[in-house]
């Protein structure tokens, strides 16, 4: 099921477009199960969406860029490609993120809450760099990189750090399940409204979505969700 947004009022994102993606039958039906933020990950899935999935990644707006995050491992995730959505391999730890650089994906990094004060800094030969709308009052994906947003640079070496948030925070990094951003809040009613009133066919209203943007809009799809196949979907 997907929700899309023209005009985004997250003041994270800024005012660009967006998209939430729910299973059919259970909000975190799209997730992998191996994801360690996923707080209910028996309802979570193995597969790749992969017609989906492709219409994520030809999905960008005419003139403009288009992110998204994954939570599925960096090499099941299509290489960079230019005019095409940037696809990051979202990773729970350090050597994960690292790996997915050396495998040419770009990579952002879920860290602990205690880590703050640690970055940017190198490890392994790769930089981590904590993101820009963390550490300024008032700043956005929409002024981030001024006009390229990090996470919309494909051909990358280096890693987007994302300091644990949200009420979940204090579980990043620990050997528990949980911390994922969208398990309460705003979020959470959005990407569970997706699950009752989104779109059916998440493809094809995601191309039509696109199509309709405004030539050189920024889109960030899956502010909540991923590319997965929900076991069970009709």
């Amino acid at each position: 099921m997907l929700k899309t947004v023209q005009i985004s009022a997250n003041s994270k994102t800024g005012p660009i477009a967006v998209t939430y993606r729910s299973g059919e039958h259970e909000t975190y039906g799209t997730c992998p199960t191996s994801c360690s933020l996923h707080p209910k990950s028996e309802t979570g899935t193995a597969q790749i969406d992969s017609e989906y999935l492709q219409a994520v990644f030809d999905s960008v707006p005419r003139g403009g860029q288009a992110w998204t995050y994954s939570h599925f491992a960096a090499e099941a995730l299509p290489l960079p490609q230019p005019n095409k959505t940037v696809i990051n391999a979202s990773c729970d730890n350090v050597a994960d993120a690292v790996r997915a650089v050396e495998l040419g994906r770009p990579a952002v990094y879920a860290a602990p809450l205690e880590s703050a004060d640690q970055w940017p800094r190198k490890i392994h030969g790769v930089q981590f760099a904590r993101c820009p709308a963390e550490l300024a009052e008032n700043f956005s994906c929409q002024q981030c990189g001024g006009g390229r947003p990090l996470c919309a640079r494909g051909a990358r070496e280096f890693v987007v750090v994302f300091v644990a948030h949200g009420t979940g925070k204090k579980k990043i990094g620990k050997n528990e399940k949980g911390g994922c951003y969208a398990a309460s809040g705003p979020t959470a009613i959005q990407w569970h409204n997706t699950r009752k009133k989104g779109a059916s066919n998440d493809a094809a209203a995601l191309r039509v979505f696109v199509r309709g943007l405004p030539y050189g809009s920024f889109l960030r799809h899956h502010i909540a969700g991923d590319v997965g196949l929900e076991v069970g979907a009709s």
